[in-house]
């Protein structure tokens, strides 16, 4: 599991070490600048020809290092500088890089950048805190019009490492490489935008070391311990059973998403809870789902819906509320049955539009997630969608501290939050920016809810769901492309060991 760390948790934890251990800090540095080689070796032709941008703090010293470590590899490093003048290990590291042949290329602002087959972004860490400028900005719109493969180093030069703001302007990497763990302003806001893939590179600091107390990031890897194989000697019911309150004419494919999608990620019994009215479309669609009907008279719920209500509910170790749900006022018995239970409820969609103009259903059993995006997330907080995506992590404590409930806030890079410990999923595609990707999640979510063969927490179990999520939405585009994938495609590409 990576764990996030502030730039100034960073700072403070690499001047500890160093103070403990007494290695020189240009280890690091070195150690650093060979990270980024390696992974400059997948970008480029190892005899590529590399523009290295270097700014005069550590930054650029990573880059002068790795021009060159770049050219022991065979390759030729070209290197621009904001300016000649360094200090510190970046000097010592300049020099280096020039004596083992090296160029540095005089640019001026206005003229066209050298050739080259990639560029390497060691321009500004982060620490930085002020919009690019002058030389910087240039280089940086420049390097940005060209079609040409960019390794951020740590992070993209004009994003804040602690919040992911865009400073004015910003580059736009292909691979982001950063040390030791993942820094926290590369998961929030526009940050995915601009950081292309991200990897962890160690540079001897322990993994552990200064303790771990940001944000949890599951890997792909993980998912096979998180989540073993069955055990040979089993039946339906271990792996859960889990109910679905969805669907309305005119809406019922997003119910059967969110079934079709539950049944797909192991839940042993999956159970529509629907209108009398749809059941025939229920059944033919999603054949392996069972359905209790609820009475209607003149399109209408009746009373007696409730009472069947609970008594499949009793039945259920999760449940999922509103995929398709609709907003008619017939509903809302049934939602104070939901609000009551005790056991697992996921509530999308239209149930978290029915909470914000209902909050006598307020606040939901400290065992319910919500899982808005950012409008659902506005509407429940009275506020403007920009206000939710300009302050995120705020936005999901206040969701936690409004509902009672854990939350999976949707996003490129999602966030989760159980009260106590916040989570973000980085694995995604911008290919789930599509109606259905949501429905298909919370059938996800709903089936690992359920599930009582694994022992995990409700936490754990929302990751679980985001990372499977994201990577079949990833085979999906592999195989569709971004804009032909379908939530069929997505359903089909869940795979619970990653």
């Amino acid at each position: 599991m990576d764990v996030s760390i502030t730039p100034e948790q960073m700072r403070q934890l690499e001047k500890q070490w160093l103070s403990e251990t007494c290695v020189p800090s240009i280890v690091l540095m070195e150690e650093a600048a060979r990270g980024i080689v390696h992974r400059l070796l997948t970008l480029c032709p190892s005899a590529g020809r590399v523009l290295f941008l270097c700014g005069t703090g550590n930054n650029g010293g990573d880059g002068y290092a790795a021009a060159r470590f770049w050219q022991q590899q065979g390759g030729r490093a070209l290197m621009i500088e904001l300016q000649a003048t360094t200090s510190g290990d970046a000097a010592h590291e300049r020099l280096l890089a020039v004596m083992s042949g090296a160029t540095v290329i005089n640019w001026e602002e206005g003229s066209s950048l050298p050739e080259a087959d990639a560029v390497v972004d060691a321009l500004f860490g982060t620490g930085m805190n002020r919009p690019l400028e002058g030389r910087a900005l240039a280089l940086v719109r420049q390097v940005n019009s060209l079609a040409l493969p960019v390794l951020s180093v740590d992070i993209p030069s004009g994003l804040s490492g602690r919040d992911g703001r865009v400073m004015g302007d910003c580059i736009r990497a292909s691979v982001t490489v950063t040390f030791h763990r993942i820094k926290q302003g590369l998961l929030l806001r526009e940050a995915p935008r601009y950081t292309g893939s991200i990897e962890v590179h160690p540079i001897l600091i322990p993994a552990d070391y200064g303790g771990c107390d940001g944000f949890q990031s599951m890997r792909p890897a993980e998912l096979q311990s998180f989540l073993p194989l069955r055990n040979k000697v089993s039946h339906k019911g271990d792996y859960g059973r889990v109910l679905i309150f969805a669907g309305s004419m005119g809406m019922a494919g997003a119910a059967c998403m969110c079934a079709r999608a539950a049944v797909r990620s192991g839940a042993g019994l999956t159970t529509l809870l629907c209108r009398e009215s749809l059941v025939p479309i229920f059944q033919a669609l999603v054949p392996s789902a069972m359905c209790v009907a609820l009475p209607e008279r003149g399109g209408m719920l009746t009373e007696s819906a409730s009472e069947l209500a609970v008594a499949a509910l009793r039945k259920a170790d999760a449940a999922v509320i509103g995929c398709g749900l609709g907003l008619s006022d017939d509903l809302l018995p049934l939602l104070h049955a939901f609000r009551a239970a005790k056991q697992p409820i996921i509530w999308d969609a239209d149930a978290l539009t029915l909470l914000s103009r209902n909050e006598a259903l307020l606040p939901l059993h400290s065992n319910h997630i919500i899982t808005p995006h950012a409008g659902e997330a506005a509407r429940l907080l009275c506020t403007g969608v920009e206000a939710v995506l300009d302050e995120p992590l705020f936005s999901l404590h206040q969701l936690h501290r409004k509902t009672g409930a854990s939350v999976l806030l949707k996003g490129p890079c999602s966030l989760m939050y159980d009260g106590n410990s916040v989570a973000v999923n980085r694995f995604a595609s911008p290919a789930l920016a599509k109606g259905g990707s949501g429905d298909v999640l919370a059938g996800i979510l709903g089936a690992l809810a359920a599930r009582r063969d694994i022992r995990l927490s409700m936490l754990e179990r929302m990751q679980c769901a985001a990372l499977i999520h994201g990577l079949a939405a990833q085979r999906a585009a592999e195989a569709r492309g971004e804009d032909g994938m379908t939530p069929d495609d997505l359903i089909d590409a869940i795979c619970l060991r990653g």
